[in-house]
């Protein structure tokens, strides 16, 4: 049997197949997300038919993790028993979280995540191929050049790896201030502020996260803040855009959720 044609949303041109609500995309017009911006040269990568592009989209998972700046973390089901043989089966207990380390690496561990683009950037090459495998050397620098030209947070994170007083600084995420709409794009002094010494104070409130050097300590990034997303998926957001937070509205004013946000974004 043959389903009847696609439809289109006449609000937002999302694509529709036969049955499907109008609330799916932008809840009949209620909605209004703007699109992630991208440069250029990632979308490229993203669309390019030739063999560098078909690696890179069959390892963007890997690529991504590699120049994530936070680590996602997970409580195991572990009713289910592991075979040796069969499809192995992975089922988390309660939420998937996002964690955040210390500005440093402690003591003869490598650099990861955040640390990658402030600690021992001169082998910054070699500790990103060491986090991921098959990985292809060129693509890998042309996504740093990416996040080095475009990404506010990598902007910020830079500065620090040539901070002189690096050993007594701590560096203020701020989320996005709630007067702001969802589609501007963040500076590097909108999304982090480095603090010089343990006498340096910043007004913060329960949405920012402070980074101490080398605490050694994991901090929970909240998944209500809009710099969530862009921490955890830099291939996604390689403009720093802010993504969901509990105070982002609709044109009419009205709190838009968590589940609405990205149901629009995705369809549209």
């Amino acid at each position: 049997m043959e389903l009847p044609p696609a439809t289109f949303c006449h609000r937002c041109n999302a694509k529709l197949f036969y049955k499907e609500s109008k609330n799916l995309c932008c809840s009949n017009g209620r909605v209004v997300i703007h699109g992630i911006p991208a440069p250029p040269e990632l979308l490229d990568l993203f669309t390019q038919q030739g063999t560098l592009g078909r690696h890179f989209r069959q390892n963007v998972r890997s690529y991504n993790h590699i120049f994530s700046f936070t680590s996602m973390g997970v409580t195991l089901d572990e009713s289910i028993p592991s075979f040796a043989q069969g499809i192995y089966t992975f089922r988390a207990h309660g939420a998937l979280y996002h964690r955040i380390g210390s500005l440093l690496p402690s003591l003869g561990n490598r650099p990861r995540f955040l640390q990658m683009f402030i600690y021992d950037t001169d082998c910054e090459t070699k500790h990103r191929m060491e986090e991921g495998h098959g990985l292809d050397v060129d693509v890998l620098h042309k996504i740093k050049t990416i996040l080095d030209i475009y990404n506010p947070f990598v902007h910020r994170f830079r500065q620090l790896s040539q901070h002189p007083q690096i050993q007594s600084c701590r560096l203020l995420i701020r989320d996005r201030p709630a007067t702001e709409r969802q589609y501007i794009l963040p500076t590097a002094s909108q999304v982090a502020a480095i603090l010089i010494g343990a006498e340096d104070f910043m007004e913060s409130d329960d949405r920012d996260i402070v980074i101490c050097t080398t605490a050694g300590n994991l901090l929970t990034l909240k998944e209500y803040t809009g710099y969530y997303d862009p921490m955890q998926y830099p291939l996604l957001h390689p403009y720093g855009t802010y993504g969901w937070d509990k105070c982002l509205e609709s044109n009419q004013g009205i709190r838009i959720s968590c589940c609405d946000y990205y149901a629009s974004l995705l369809q549209v």
